[in-house]
């Protein structure tokens, strides 16, 4: 099921990236990751809150399905995150505090299309 996310999500990705402006996709697929990871933690918090039985039941089995899923879809939403902030990212882990002092500017992400 995680790799039929992936596509999905990996073809919108495409799709968006050919429709709107760099800003616009940027903001979209960070709102969405956002939310999902919201979804989530409000399941997490609701199988917390229920208790924990020896059986399941119904109730439990719709919240760790809410869980499974978008627990996933965070997962997905996250590569995709990180391969559109993957040049801001890069220069935080693997630039030196010299070449930012010496710069004086905050060094401002470039505009990009797809790749």
């Amino acid at each position: 099921m995680e790799i039929y996310l992936f596509l999905a999500m990996f073809l919108i990705y495409i799709l968006t990236a050919f429709m709107v402006k760099p800003h616009v996709l940027n903001r979209i697929w960070s709102l969405a990751f956002v939310v999902c990871f919201a979804v989530t933690a409000v399941a997490i918090a609701f199988i917390r809150i229920s208790g924990q039985d020896v059986m399941m039941s119904a109730n439990e089995l719709n919240w760790y399905y809410l869980l499974y899923l978008f627990g996933s879809l965070s997962v997905v939403l996250g590569v995709i995150n990180l391969w559109m902030y993957r040049g801001p990212i890069f220069r935080i882990f693997f630039s030196s505090a010299d070449t930012e002092e010496k710069s004086g500017e905050t060094p401002q992400p470039k505009k990009k299309g797809l790749f």
